[in-house]
């Protein structure tokens, strides 16, 4: 299974960072060489130059501490790198933060395009689940209590449906998120002359972004837009991740993570077989919910641009990266090698004796003589069922008032779970079929 988390490290790297810089800068020399705006040969100088191994990186921080200025200092190893001459074309008429944008926006499309790729992989593996066990019975819980009989097929289809929504909104959103930045200091673009939009045009063409409508230097809907989407999945993740945590417990046993040889659970207590990486999912999950609200609260930019947002937004947009991968990773391995034990599922059911298809009798007791009234009796003798710890369907047979409507067989059968998990199955294997088109 491959890991996007260390690609994403890797791209997220100061490497990475200054690459994506530099590679902003080579399309914006050769916009304006195709242009006539700088000379040919200073756009294959800055081009052949404009990569991290052909810059004395060693020297930066030298120069950062006079400059004070992350951009400038890498301009000025470019500079130097590109030769004398044509040296003097690198970032003509860009702002730092034209750069500094455009370069994350970057890092976001390969960010964007590997959580497909795993959002497909974790669909493919959900899509799996929910057909294999379509028609297995569980027990549905509501407010952690024991409800109505549903099946664990379509459990993992509602799950599916969660995410298949994730996807469809990073689908959605590389139109507004994948966007160039360049407009000059101030947005107006006056530093390029009449050329302002065709340098847009043939750099959104070299970067593979889209060409901005204006500049969005003081807008920064386009990041929050990314980390939101980046938390909707970390939250489905982590739902998914909470529930088989729950399932795991010793008295649930229902599902598990998959837990490989030499793998140990506890220091001290041998026996342990902890839910160890749906807890790291739940974590990365709430790292993401804080992070992506930190996002928005740097939104509020005033007049034409400051840096304030500047201080932490990129280390908050490169760690919702870093935590969402590693929950794509995580999620991805869980659902794929999710154990299921469908006995412990069959054994719950049977738990408390008939007592969670209470509905069920009470419904066909309803249409004889009334739901309310049906309502009344039921609930009188469940309830006596329970806390006297006496067989449910004992107690309905020799009640007069049930006797006298349902016979012992029909109560028999109303008390099969199978008889009540409703269209179940076939939610869950439709909702399959319109995932598997979403992921084709």
């Amino acid at each position: 299974m491959r890991k996007i988390l260390p690609e994403i490290e890797e791209i997220l790297s100061e490497k990475g960072l200054f690459s994506r810089w530099l590679m902003v800068e080579k399309a914006l020399a050769n916009a304006q060489a195709a242009l006539d705006i700088i000379p040919q040969k200073a756009a294959e100088d800055i081009s052949a130059n404009a990569k991290v191994e052909c810059l004395e990186l060693e020297k930066y921080n030298e120069i950062y501490e006079k400059t004070g200025h992350p951009m400038v200092s890498l301009l000025r190893l470019l500079e130097k790198a590109a030769g004398e001459e044509s040296g003097q074309y690198i970032h003509l008429g860009a702002t730092t933060q034209d750069i500094i944008d455009t370069g994350m926006v970057l890092a976001l499309k390969e960010m964007l395009e590997r959580t497909e790729e795993k959002l497909c992989s974790i669909l493919t593996s959900v899509c799996n689940l929910a057909e294999k066990y379509a028609d297995t019975p569980m027990m549905g819980r509501t407010h952690n209590i024991q409800a109505l009989p549903i099946t664990f097929g379509y459990k993992a289809a509602v799950w599916g449906g969660e995410l298949g929504r994730c996807l469809d909104r990073i689908k959605e959103s590389k139109e507004r998120v994948l966007v160039l930045q360049l407009s000059g200091a101030v947005g107006s673009m006056v530093s390029f002359g009449e050329n302002g939009a065709q340098i847009q045009r043939l750099m959104a063409q070299k970067l593979k972004l889209n060409v901005p409508d204006i500049c969005w230097h003081a807008c920064r809907d386009r990041y929050v837009e990314f980390a939101n989407d980046m938390a909707y999945i970390g939250g489905a993740l982590a739902r998914i991740a909470n529930e088989v945590y729950l399932l795991m417990g010793t008295e649930f046993g229902e599902l598990s993570e998959y837990w490989g040889e030499g793998r140990v659970g506890s220091s001290t207590m041998p026996h342990k077989v902890n839910p160890t990486s749906t807890q790291h999912m739940q974590a990365k999950a709430t790292h993401l919910r804080y992070h992506s609200a930190q996002i928005a609260e740097l939104s509020l930019v005033d007049h034409e641009r400051n840096m304030q947002h500047f201080i932490g937004e990129r280390k908050l947009m490169e760690e919702i990266c870093i935590y969402a991968a590693e929950l794509l990773d995580r999620g991805d391995e869980l659902l794929e090698t999710l154990v299921v034990n469908t006995d412990k599922m069959k054994e719950n059911i049977a738990l408390l004796g008939g007592l969670t298809q209470s509905e069920h009798v009470m419904l066909a007791l309803g249409k004889k003589i009334g739901k309310q009234h049906a309502h009344h009796i039921i609930n009188e003798i469940a309830v006596r069922s329970f806390k006297e710890k006496k067989n449910f369907e004992e107690e309905l047979c020799k009640d007069k008032r049930v006797n006298c409507v349902l016979i012992p067989e029909e109560i028999h059968d109303l008390l099969d779970p199978m008889e009540y998990i409703g269209k179940c199955p076939e939610m869950a294997r439709q909702e399959v079929e319109i995932l598997r088109k979403k992921i084709q």
